[in-house]
């Protein structure tokens, strides 16, 4: 196999070539879809640690790159990568679970509210395994489940940008409660609230007619803007897909929000649990979540104390360049 140590011999006569080729699941110009984003702080993560990196975008994969880069990092959203293969270590990037060649929800309309949207029952990653030299799993527990299987993996969780996510709070902006996430499947942050008497500035695709008019704000917020929107906001809502949780995928949200300054209370993850500690709250019901809510919103310095301790922990493991330097095997 393939060592990932040689990619810390780089010598000046790769210097104006990529030593690093994102393969973005994403097209060059879906910049509102958070895959997007999510290479391209990958990406930055990497020229941080002094790496030439270039990105193929979907469509691009083919894109000759003279010479060859030493690594290849496709990023495993809704794109299946196959065969053939450049040279150099393939790393596939595993942020969250995916299936092919269907959808996995409607979005929700106002009467589905209160359901929980149906997973695939065939839903898994093992096809694509055997044709990478290493799998980066942004979950503990699928990480050491391909290990015991023998297959080269390690654990390289989802992450952060601190130079766009950082506490840049605006009075214009200012809420108690933020829910930002479109509505693809049950979000029971937004549904338990809601359903509690509490008032959500609501941002995301599909939840026009969906929420109250009054909470619901704009579909989306540039990616650039967002650490304004986080670091304005009292306590940011986050959950996660069903089969995220079932196979201890942490989303990103996490991360940007608590580096931005804010305050995130979660569903419960044991991943969470085990990297914050109680410093992001979570709940197990709606019943849960109220009382966190109340409890929050009505003791300030204890959330800003737990929002900054949260920032902290963010700041030393969950950076885009802890992710990278998990790849170069430089830790």
């Amino acid at each position: 196999m393939k060592k990932l140590l040689a990619l810390l011999l780089f010598t000046a006569a790769t210097a104006n070539a990529a030593d690093v080729v994102i393969k973005s699941t994403t097209n060059r110009a879906e910049t509102d879809i958070g895959d997007y984003w999510i290479g391209e702080d990958f990406a930055a993560g990497f020229r941080k640690l002094g790496q030439e990196v270039d990105i193929d975008y979907r469509g691009e994969y083919a894109r000759p790159h003279t010479p060859e880069p030493a690594l290849n990092i496709y990023m495993r959203g809704y794109t299946k990568f196959t065969p053939p293969f450049p040279e150099g270590t393939n790393v596939l990037y595993v942020y969250y679970p995916m299936w092919h060649g269907k959808s996995s929800t409607q979005p929700l309309n106002k009467a589905e509210l209160n359901t929980r949207a149906p997973m695939p029952a065939d839903t898994n990653l093992d096809d694509d395994l055997q044709n990478f030299d290493l799998i980066a799993a942004a979950s503990p527990t699928y990480a050491e489940e391909l290990k015991a299987a023998g297959i080269n993996a390690v654990y390289t969780p989802q992450f952060t940008n601190p130079e766009k996510f950082y506490p840049a709070p605006d009075d214009a902006l200012k809420t108690d409660i933020l829910f930002v996430g479109s509505n693809w499947h049950d979000r029971t942050s937004l549904r338990y609230a809601i359903e509690s008497g509490f008032d959500v500035a609501v941002y995301g695709y599909n939840w026009s007619g969906v929420v109250p008019d009054e909470m619901y704000k704009a579909p989306y917020i540039a990616n650039h803007e967002l650490n304004r929107y986080y670091s304005s906001a009292k306590i940011v809502l986050n959950d996660h897909r069903p089969d995220m949780k079932a196979a201890g995928f942490v989303n990103n949200r996490i991360y940007d929000a608590t580096a931005a300054g804010a305050l995130v209370i979660s569903d419960y993850m044991p991943e969470i649990e085990k990297a914050y500690g109680d410093t992001v709250p979570m709940y197990k019901n709606k019943e849960e979540l109220a009382a966190l809510l109340t409890y929050y919103l009505t003791h300030e310095e204890e959330r800003q104390e737990k929002a900054k301790r949260a920032r902290e922990i963010t700041l030393e493991k969950f950076t885009n360049v802890a992710a990278a330097r998990q790849i170069l095997g430089t830790e």
